[in-house]
């Protein structure tokens, strides 16, 4: 009988304790960011055709293979010739390629940039692996990914030409990472260090093209790609002329964009603010899953920056069994990828407080509109309700020892 007394405790007391696991989770969106399940990689399709001599298609392939071999781009070789019902052949038509060797860059949702390849007196080699070069990184996108590594998430600020209109948008975006870093203490999980603000200069533009282009900020398509590929002049004055007003998005985890592109007015410290929360949400709220996993910049990620991030989230990201729990989490909502975050276009975030938090809890909820349907998310941006429900746990198990201790009287 004392036995079954022993067990009837323990019983309530897993029964007591069970709401933690409820409110536990074992990673955050910031966490989950950091896994790369390859559901959204960005491929660069080499184009060759039948006059292309056999050694330039074997150089072309070998060099981008190797130098592509640790980032989120895919290569893939296409004969124009050959493979002229492969799905790529698209491109060649789109960006009317008439000269091969060729390439084309093409992001997850579809958005393509022509690359040049060739150039007058100068080896193929050297410059296929220049253009590698530029499509892996940048100044910038180098500082974004230290940067993620290492803190909550970034503001990325992308300034235009009229200093008032940068001086609001810094001030907006300084304002929203004060509010997130003064509540960070509240969050389910804890981060170091808070968001950082890096930004784009209009000198630094040109330097940029890519990280711009995966935005959807790209204007040389505008102008004539290739001229503008051929004269740096050229695509830094399209570029300046696209970006008229500052604009501002959100990165996190492995230099994921999430949420939508804020320009001019709409960079407020309300509508950055909601999106900064999300990154600390526990990656099982009622958060849309699509959330969990948004458009990664084209970039190298090394052994180097692989291992910088397991230290800093005391778990390694590429660690198989991680990779299948995330995996499970993100396939809990949309199984799909969604193109350009949530599939964004032209976007209104309309921050709102919610009068039904409960004690202790702040929370943001916001309206997206998008292709004229209203989509809302209950955001939880800070979650503290560790006191209620430690006190239903002593409550529980109070009882629980009172009912065995009365039937153990009873026998």
């Amino acid at each position: 009988m004392q036995k079954i007394s022993k067990l009837m405790v323990a019983a309530c007391i897993c029964w007591a304790v069970h709401p933690f696991a409820a409110f536990a989770c074992r990673y955050n969106v910031r966490e989950v960011g950091f896994v790369d399940l390859r559901i959204e990689q960005y491929h660069l399709y080499g184009f060759v055709d039948q006059n292309t001599p056999a050694e330039v298609t074997s150089t072309f392939e070998q060099i981008s293979y190797a130098s592509l071999l640790d980032s989120n781009i895919q290569f893939e070789i296409v004969d124009v010739n050959q493979q002229n019902e492969h799905p790529a052949i698209k491109y060649v038509h789109s960006e009317q390629i008439h000269t091969f060797p060729s390439a084309v860059l093409v992001s997850p949702d579809g958005q393509s940039l022509p690359v040049d390849v060739t150039k007058p007196a100068e080896p193929f080699e050297q410059t296929v692996r220049s253009a590698l070069d530029d499509i892996l990184a940048s100044p910038k996108r180098q500082e974004i990914l230290q940067q993620v590594i290492k803190a909550y998430g970034v503001v990325l600020l992308i300034e235009a030409a009229d200093a008032q209109q940068n001086k609001k948008a810094k001030e907006a975006a300084g304002a929203a990472i004060e509010q997130v870093a003064s509540q960070m203490q509240y969050l389910p999980k804890p981060i170091a260090h808070p968001p950082v603000l890096v930004e784009v200069s209009q000198e630094s533009l040109p330097r940029e093209k890519i990280l711009l282009w995966s935005l959807g900020l790209d204007s040389a398509h505008e102008i004539t790609t290739q001229r503008a590929m051929m004269d740096p002049a050229l695509l830094s004055h399209g570029l300046k002329d696209k970006l008229d007003q500052p604009h501002a998005a959100v990165l996190y985890g492995r230099a994921r964009w999430i949420g939508p592109m804020f320009k001019g007015e709409q960079i407020t410290q309300d509508n950055l603010t909601a999106v900064l929360f999300v990154i600390g949400e526990d990656c099982e709220c009622d958060l849309d899953q699509r959330w969990l996993q948004g458009t990664m910049l084209p970039a190298r990620w090394d052994e180097n920056l692989q291992a910088q991030a397991a230290e800093n989230l005391g778990f390694d990201p590429e660690n198989p069994i991680v990779k299948t729990e995330i995996s499970w989490i993100v396939g809990r909502g949309n199984s799909s990828y969604p193109g350009v975050p949530l599939g964004y276009q032209e976007i209104v975030v309309e921050p709102q407080t919610n009068d039904q938090a409960g004690p202790g809890e702040q929370r943001i909820a916001y309206s997206v509109e998008r292709t004229g349907k209203t989509e809302r998310y209950m955001l939880n941006a800070v979650r503290f309700v560790g006191s209620i429900v430690a006190g239903l746990t002593v409550l529980s198990v109070g009882i629980g020892l009172f009912i065995v201790f009365r039937a153990r009287r009873n026998l």
